[in-house]
């Protein structure tokens, strides 16, 4: 036997948080030695150092514990809990510093957008392999309890306002530490799986180290806003500049969600930071010509439309988006008449096949199937309903199958409510085919 063939036995018969710990050591003092951490540990970090930190780091847990919230893989299924989630912390410490304005730090935001490429693709071919990054990140907060104290002292921070991430599981964060070893050695029991976790691992340091050389010092920028920090996961799309177009963009991403609880629902908080990164790049649209604008309308609503969407809350977002930006900066509301020419095309096409009358006609049919209790608490969805066999009737294909599968589900809704879908969902087509053969 070789000394490689040894070396091999030897690793095999190693569990995998020890390999880890072991063959990624050299990382921590590597990092530590960083200048952003010395500036920390005397307490001369600059504040805006901090705030990009947490926007990075934002980046990167919101990936990651999408990609193993959802993954299929058994193992990651058995390993991954919620209790293991970061980012509403991160979200609530972006939040206290809000109103400080802290422009963002373009090199470490593409840094960590460049970590969630490769998470993103490990996901998909390997999905065990997110263990490593997981491993990274979780073994920070041993970390991050000892740097907690530097942190508020050189931002004279009370209580957790401002540090909620640095004081994850408080004082419990051995034992919490303890406590995942041992699920993740227990459950990553066969060896052949361990070197592409420390792979990940390694991949996972290194990725950290170069968004640490870019957080201390930082250089300036020309753009104060990225569309990460609207929304963590949204990759590298263009948003406002002007801070009163932002706002107004997140008011009519909140009034569009009023509009259909539907999407609070089924999406959730991670939904909704879409939809406000969304209705953030719907302003930048008003720089092109009504032509060009309709026919970046026209892709979104399909990829809205397969996903559960149907195209009347775009046509919706647009109107409510026009009127916040008209009344936030007047002196532009001619360029954003493009954005309610946009919502009446899409209108228009809704009703090629339906008129208004039979479509409000059936959303209040739905209403009065459901009972008044859960017409108000799922307020419009009629209309969703309607307006998804609408959109297929328009040619996007599988429009009326993504809502109806989710809001005909036996274990979510009661008998009454998925007959009345289907009921409903069966009257429209009857009413858009008679129109198509008149």
């Amino acid at each position: 036997m070789t000394p490689k063939d040894v070396s091999t036995s030897e690793n095999q018969s190693i569990q995998i948080m020890t390999r880890l710990k072991e063959e990624t050591k050299a990382y921590h003092s590597k990092l530590e030695a960083l200048p952003y951490f010395k500036a920390l540990i005397e307490h001369i970090l600059p504040l805006e150092c901090y705030v990009n930190q947490l926007r990075a780091l934002a980046v990167i847990h919101g990936v990651l514990e999408n990609e193993m919230a959802t993954s299929q893989d058994e193992r990651v299924v058995d390993i991954w809990e919620n209790g293991l989630r970061k980012l509403p912390l991160l979200e609530d410490d972006l939040a206290f510093f809000k109103p400080r304005v802290v422009s963002d730090a373009s090199e470490s935001i593409q840094a960590a957008l460049a970590m969630t490429e490769k998470i993103r693709l490990k996901g998909i071919e390997k999905p065990t392999t997110l263990l490593g990054y997981l491993y990274v990140l979780e073994g920070s907060t041993l970390g991050n309890h000892m740097h907690r104290p530097d942190i508020t002292a050189t931002f004279h921070l009370n209580a957790l306002d401002g540090c909620g991430y640095y004081s994850s599981y408080r004082d419990q964060v051995q034992t919490h530490w303890n406590r995942f070893s041992k699920k993740v050695n227990g459950i990553m029991d066969d060896p052949s799986l361990h070197n592409p976790v420390i792979e990940a691992a390694h991949e996972a340091f290194s990725g950290l180290e170069v968004l640490y050389t870019f957080l201390y010092p930082l250089r300036k920028t020309n753009v104060p806003f990225h569309v990460t920090r609207i929304n963590p996961e949204a990759g590298n799309h263009p948003i406002p500049e002007d801070e009163r177009e932002i706002e107004a963009a997140l008011r009519a991403s909140d009034r569009g969600w009023a509009e259909f609880p539907y999407y609070e629902k089924r999406y959730g908080e991670r939904g909704k930071r879409f939809s406000d990164s969304d209705a953030c790049w719907l302003v930048t649209l008003t720089a092109l010509d009504q032509e060009s604008l309709k026919k970046q309308m026209d892709w979104l609503l399909r990829v809205l439309a397969t996903r559960g969407m149907p195209s009347l809350m775009l046509e919706k977002t647009l109107c409510f988006l026009y009127n916040e930006l008209a009344a936030a900066v007047p002196e532009k509301t001619a360029m954003y008449e493009k954005l309610r020419g946009a919502a009446d095309a899409l209108k228009e096409t809704r009703l090629r096949d339906i008129q208004e009358k039979d479509f409000q006609k059936l959303a209040g049919e739905f209403g009065q199937a459901v009972g008044p209790e859960m017409a108000a608490s799922w307020k419009n969805t009629g209309e969703l309903l309607v307006a998804a066999v609408a959109d297929e009737r328009n040619g996007t294909e599988g429009a009326v199958a993504s809502v109806q599968g989710w809001l005909t589900d036996v274990d979510r809704f009661s008998g009454q409510w998925i007959l009345a879908v289907n009921e409903i969902l069966q009257k429209a087509e009857k009413v858009t085919y008679k129109r198509i053969k008149t």
